[in-house]
Order: C-alpha cells, then sequence, then structure tokens
C-alpha cells in the first residue's frame, strides 16, 4: 500500500515529466483511456529506465499492459514515445532511482520528498 507521501514523491517525479513534452499531443493518442492511465505510462518509462531497463523492454512492457486494458495501439507509437525519454527524462530518471536508493537505504519518505524536490524544482547546474 502506499502512503500518501510516497504517492507525492511519484507524482513529483511524473508531473516533472509532464513539462519536459508535449504532453497534449501525446495524451490525446490515448483519448480513449482515464488521464491517470497516460500518467501511469510515463511513470513507467521513468521507473524503468531508472531500474536500468532498455528501450526495447520498456516498449514491449507498455503494449502489453496496454493491450492487457484492452487498448490496442501499434507498436510504432509506443516507440515514438519512448525513443527520446531516456534523454528528456533524465532528471526524473535520476530523482526515480534515487527514491529507489535512498528507501531501501532506510532514508523516511520526508527525506526523499525533500531530495526529490529539491532536485526536480532547482535551476542550478551542477
Amino acid at each position: 500500500m502506499q502512503t500518501k507521501t510516497e504517492f507525492l514523491i511519484w507524482d513529483k517525479i511524473v508531473n516533472s515529466a509532464k513539462q519536459r513534452f508535449d504532453y497534449a499531443l501525446y495524451s490525446n493518442k490515448f483519448k480513449g483511456l482515464e488521464t491517470d492511465v497516460f500518467d501511469t505510462l510515463v511513470l513507467h518509462i521513468i521507473v524503468g529506465f531508472a531500474c536500468g531497463e532498455c528501450h526495447e523492454t520498456i516498449s514491449t512492457n507498455l503494449h502489453n499492459e496496454l493491450q492487457h486494458i484492452g487498448f490496442d495501439i501499434r507498436d510504432e507509437i509506443i516507440d515514438t514515445i519512448v525513443e527520446d525519454k531516456h534523454v528528456l527524462f533524465s532528471s526524473e530518471i535520476y530523482a526515480a532511482y534515487l527514491t529507489f536508493s535512498m528507501l531501501e537505504d532506510g532514508c523516511s519518505e520526508f527525506e526523499v520528498l525533500g531530495c526529490v524536490t529539491d532536485l526536480l524544482e532547482s535551476q542550478r547546474v551542477y
């Protein structure tokens, strides 16, 4: 079961990613689905890359998940959506990796939320 703070962490990561591409254009391809389903797909892309999965594996998994819920979409569309996200979502991918690592190390969810917020909202270049 996900706590409210953990939900806020993942929501912060997804909402940050949604600002990095034409969310309206891509979500339009999923008109028949609820908004949160496309947000979940964005999260799956981020988590997949954070876990070291390759582009092809992420595309295949997304396609299978969509078929499982009865949404038919061509492989090429999924590939197009995923193709540049390892670069475009690099901050969010790092934030997801950091989230997994910090939680595994026993950090509190509040500490993780603070670090993720600092990372994604900071305008500093390191």
